[in-house]
């Protein structure tokens, strides 16, 4: 009954608990050097891991990104203009060129499609009312920017791998958020100097002794200096130390991991297509298509959105490594 009682669990042998772990040294590796940092960091980093598991079992089944679908596809249909489309921008991955090399025997491999939704009102010709009329305002939606990252060789090894890339991400956050407080140390050592300097400059002026033979009253500049120092030094202190730092970054990622909803979260979102990827806001009698994306909120400076989704590439449909570079030679003659 004692040794219940006065149990601590640990974490730390827990596999994925020790992979992101090792996530963490690897992106903030000064963390080692505060004090009991893995039972620190073990304590919270479950409820980030259960927090992440969730978010990418909420991601659909993986979805075939191959020309030969685009035509019976309306998802690929949305999010590519045409099926050379697709080859173009499994060309430009580095991460499936780079996947493909190493796995020589592969022919398939899972990875995450990210793009950003684009929604623009445009003015289109359209029947309202029964009268036709070319001034008829619409959402047209595009996919931007897409990229294709992150490459395993199965649908649940990827997603094991996004688990451990959200862990990253808080890791990366806590250190951008650290650096940020560092920054402001240097620019109020920065003033400091400067205050210092015009501090010199009045001595020279008459402040001090040298009023026994300067005439102008400089004590009213004097006493603004010297407050604007102790509001200097009081800034600096409430940074603290340099060696603080170290703790204040394992601080930061621990109070990270226990928020995770509060940094990285995922939303769905349904979407009425027509033919011309117009959004429509009424049921229509005409063609159309009925998606579902996954949108997932991003903590990155600034914040954005990106359309998500893990698809399955084919080596056939990846492009010879010279065609990226012809193409681009092209555009540029």
């Amino acid at each position: 009954m004692f040794n219940w009682l006065f149990r601590r669990e640990d974490n730390t042998s827990r596999k994925d608990v020790r992979q992101a772990l090792d996530r963490i040294v690897e992106v903030a590796p000064q963390v080692r050097l505060a004090s009991r940092y893995e039972s620190r960091i073990g304590a919270v980093i479950g409820k980030t891991l259960d927090h992440a598991q969730e978010l990418v079992a909420a991601l659909p089944a993986p979805r075939d990104a191959t020309p030969g679908a685009w035509a019976d596809d309306p998802y690929l249909r949305a999010k590519f203009a045409t099926p050379d489309d697709i080859v173009k921008v499994i060309g430009e991955s580095r991460d499936v060129r780079a996947w493909f090399d190493d796995n020589i025997a592969a022919d398939h491999t899972f990875a995450v499609l990210g793009a950003t939704l684009a929604e623009r009102r445009v003015l289109v010709s359209a029947v309202e009312n029964g009268v036709m009329r070319t001034d008829v305002a619409r959402t047209a939606v595009s996919f931007d920017d897409k990229r294709v990252r992150f490459c395993s060789e199965t649908d649940e090894a990827l997603r094991q791998e996004l688990v451990q890339r959200i862990v990253e991400q808080f890791a990366l956050e806590a250190m951008s958020r650290v650096e940020q407080q560092e920054a402001r140390r240097d620019v109020l050592k920065e003033h400091r100097a400067l205050l210092a300097a015009r501090m010199q400059m009045l001595g020279r002026r008459g402040a001090g002794f040298g009023s026994l033979i300067a005439s102008t009253d400089l004590s009213g500049d004097s006493t603004r200096l010297q407050r604007d120092f102790e509001e200097n030094d009081a800034a600096l202190a409430a940074l603290g130390s340099l060696t603080d730092s170290i703790e204040a970054q394992l601080q930061t990622i621990i109070d990270l991991l226990a928020e995770p909803a509060a940094l990285i979260s995922l939303t769905h979102r349904e979407l009425c297509l027509n033919q011309m990827n117009l959004l429509m806001e009424e049921r229509c009698d005409g063609p159309h298509a009925d998606i579902a994306i996954v949108l997932a909120h991003l903590p990155t400076q600034p914040p954005q959105i990106r359309a998500v989704e893990i698809v399955r590439i084919a080596r056939r449909d990846v492009p010879p490594a010279g065609a990226a570079f012809d193409e681009a030679a092209r555009l540029v003659l």
